[in-house]
């Protein structure tokens, strides 16, 4: 069987991420966990036990995603729009990539988030192994 393009993949990535987006933008954040490994690791040193600085689970992602779009006062409704358009997607293995670039979460934060997206195999659906954002 003949291996995805790298261009196939960054076009499936890129519908994984606008999937992402609606997702959150619907609220539906019992959906986005779906959309991680049962074993994801998302990088919080100050709330890890963990050597690596990492949390893990997808009830650890969904707990990250529910305080960025509430969040300090509970009640805001902070969009979070990943900007994927122009974001470096590097082929590790034919089903491991590891991308990086820009978000905003609207009003006014800027930052740069990381994946590491992973699926079993060619026809399986992309899922996020680990997640670093500053």
């Amino acid at each position: 069987m003949q291996e995805d393009s790298v261009e196939t993949v960054k076009q499936q990535i890129m519908a994984f991420a606008k999937n992402w987006n609606t997702l959150y933008a619907q609220e539906r954040f019992d959906d986005m966990m779906n959309l991680a490994t049962e074993d994801v690791g998302i990088a919080n040193a100050g709330a890890s036990n963990s050597p690596t600085g990492l949390i893990y689970g997808r009830e650890a992602y969904k707990k990250g995603i529910c305080e960025a779009y509430y969040g300090a006062s509970g009640s805001e409704h902070n969009l979070l729009v990943m900007e994927y358009e122009g974001w470096e997607t590097i082929p590790l293995t034919e089903n491991t990539y590891y991308t990086i670039g820009r978000y905003t979460l609207q009003p006014n934060i800027v930052g740069v988030n990381c994946w590491l997206l992973v699926r079993e195999t060619r026809v399986a659906e992309w899922k996020i192994r680990r997640v670093i954002n500053n």
